[in-house]
């Protein structure tokens, strides 16, 4: 590893595992109000609890594109159902085992959603972070275009002006090269 100045290029990375996991998962905030809805929900019916529930898992899966308002296609169609079985007239023993029996299932669902989708983005931002720490400064520099390599050269001779571009390009640079083969291979798979 070559130092410059006291500086390496890994200093430029940062903690890509950490950051992928800020922007991935909501802040603390957010899940505290969630575990408060659920709280309040659990002093209702079954139904209102499982419909908090997948409007819950509907935030954190969603998260990262929060700017869309459509939760999925089960979540939809799974408040849908509830909500009209909750709206029978003249409830009988029947609707009532279907409602139970939706509620626990969409209960399920939810919660295996939010489970697995958080589990896989602690994989993968140590993923992110283990491709970090397998890179040395060559490599680094070679997947960095021409422009940025020649910025970061300058850089680790000790030129801070371009510092805050660099730093967000080599992350960028280190998260596509961690990421470039499981996405290749995840494309093969689709084709067959």
């Amino acid at each position: 590893m070559e130092v410059c100045n006291g500086r390496t290029l890994r200093q430029l990375i940062g903690p890509v595992g950490s950051n992928y996991l800020r922007r991935a998962l909501p802040p603390t905030w957010v899940w505290a109000v969630l575990a408060l809805l659920l709280a309040l929900a659990l002093h209702g019916t079954l139904p209102a609890l499982a419909a908090t529930a997948v409007i819950g898992s509907a935030v954190v899966v969603h998260w990262p594109r929060r700017g869309l308002l459509w939760p999925g296609h089960w979540r939809m169609l799974g408040l849908l159902v509830l909500g009209v079985a909750a709206w029978v007239p003249e409830p009988d023993a029947l609707s009532d085992w279907f409602e139970h029996g939706l509620s626990v299932a969409l209960l399920s669902l939810s919660a295996a959603s939010v489970l697995a989708y958080v589990l896989q983005a602690r994989r993968l931002a140590m993923r992110l972070l283990a491709a970090a720490d397998t890179m040395d400064e060559q490599r680094l520099l070679q997947l960095l275009p021409e422009e940025a390599a020649a910025h970061a050269l300058r850089w680790r001779d000790g030129d801070d002006s371009r510092a805050q571009e660099l730093a967000v390009v080599m992350h960028l640079a280190v998260m596509h090269a961690a990421l470039a083969p499981h996405v290749r291979g995840a494309g093969r798979r689709h084709r067959v």
